[in-house]
């Protein structure tokens, strides 16, 4: 495997380099959907500052926060907004920016990352684009961010099948360890997140649904050192010019990495919410840890399967890939029907049933933390979808309406 040639040259800035490097572009992030301003997904943020620097299709709109803060949080002065299942981080983004103050809960480190970096202060960071610059140049590659060789991750020859081509994953190692010498902390998460948002147009396969597809021809591709460079650098490009536009929030965004089953336990106490705007993992079967597992094991948040495995038993339990502790039936009568309904099914997992009422008893135990942390008369949005197994439809949102009226809340 050839060394890569320095991205950048002497006297060089990175938007000359970017031009001069251009000549087979790979999509960044942003372009690899469409826009459509109307849609209540994340597809409408991918053009928004901030919001759009990592494409997280699971999200939910910027608008759709927008519209929730300017009709049921406080107008005359800085309102508090809770969500549980913070996600990437739409709502501590949007909530901040319209002036309010977000506490957010994530479990997963990469998706708490992602939305820390995304509502951080950038008043103080000069020159992002020469930062980079000077890490593009370097080639030097420190061991303990050599990425995983036990996982197919990275190219080696007994796969037939792998994420990253050898030479791309060697040049990740390499700018990696140049932006670890990074001295302010938020150039550096940055410039992290920058990187990583860049993988994707660079690897052989893509997030879709649950899983990831291999795309056409992609042995082909042959994605190299100087396409993860030019995809880093669009992405530095893109994150400068939205700091340009906005250095600072408007309001203040705290991220909490934790299971959202124990929010209590880490809110501090006596503080009391406004509103509360969130959305759950949907009753789908996704397991989230499995779809963000490249980006855990390029931040090296887990190193191995067994790691892995410990996180997804701090998840909401909408999944099965782990063997949860069971629990006792939840007495709702729509949700009993439901269940007995579908057990002995030809179910492609026999927990099924139980995942399904494990589900709404988490979601309980949630609303009952978020009913306790809520002054009178605050609002509380939960984004939600219906599910269907073996035909039966799972009616999500009138069973989690049933659970907030026990737990207080009303229509």
């Amino acid at each position: 495997m050839r060394r890569p040639a320095n991205s950048v040259q002497e006297g060089e800035s990175l938007r000359e380099a970017l031009d001069r490097s251009r000549t087979r572009m790979v999509k960044t992030p942003s372009q690899l959907e469409l826009d459509d301003t109307n849609r209540p997904d994340f597809t409408s943020n991918l053009d928004l500052p901030r919001h759009g620097w990592y494409r997280f299709k699971e999200g939910f709109s910027a608008t759709l926060v927008k519209a929730f803060v300017d009709e049921h949080m406080p107008s005359r002065r800085r309102g508090r907004l809770l969500d549980p299942f913070l996600g990437s981080g739409t709502t501590a983004v949007e909530g901040a920016r319209l002036g309010h103050d977000v506490h957010g809960m994530e479990v997963n480190p990469f998706m708490a990352f992602l939305a820390d970096v995304k509502t951080r202060d950038y008043s103080e960071v000069k020159n992002i684009e020469g930062i980079a610059a000077q890490c593009l140049k370097s080639t030097v590659r420190d061991g303990k961010f050599s990425l995983p060789s036990d996982t197919t991750l990275v190219e080696r020859k007994s796969l037939k099948k792998w994420l990253f081509n050898k030479e791309v994953a060697q040049r990740f190692e390499q700018l990696r360890t140049s932006i670890h010498r990074v001295r302010s902390v938020a150039a550096r998460d940055l410039l992290i997140l920058a990187l990583v948002s860049s993988v994707e147009s660079v690897a052989n396969a893509r997030k879709d649904g649950k899983c990831w597809r291999y795309k056409a021809n992609w042995r082909l591709s042959r994605f190299d050192a100087k396409d993860l460079d030019v995809a880093f650098a669009g992405s530095v490009m893109r994150y400068g010019n939205d700091i340009l536009l906005s250095p600072k929030l408007i309001g203040c965004a705290t991220v909490t990495r934790g299971d959202a089953r124990e929010m209590s336990a880490r809110l501090r106490p006596g503080i009391l919410f406004d509103g509360v705007l969130t959305s759950p993992p949907y009753l789908n079967s996704f397991d989230y840890t499995d779809i963000y597992r490249p980006e855990l094991l390029l931040l090296k948040e887990v190193k191995n399967s067994e790691e892995l495995r410990n996180l997804r038993f701090g998840t909401l339990r909408s999944h099965v890939q782990v063997a949860w502790t069971a629990s006792a039936p939840l007495q709702i009568p729509a949700l009993r029907k439901k269940i007995l309904a579908i057990h002995g099914s030809n179910l492609w997992c026999g927990r099924i049933p139980e995942m399904i009422n494990a589900y709404f008893v988490d979601l309980n135990r949630v609303i009952g933390h978020c009913a306790s942390r809520l002054s009178l008369g605050a609002k509380a949005g939960f984004v939600v979808a219906d599910s269907a197994y073996c035909g039966e439809v799972i009616p999500v949102a009138s069973i989690l309406a049933e659970i907030l009226e026990r737990n207080g809340f009303f229509a």
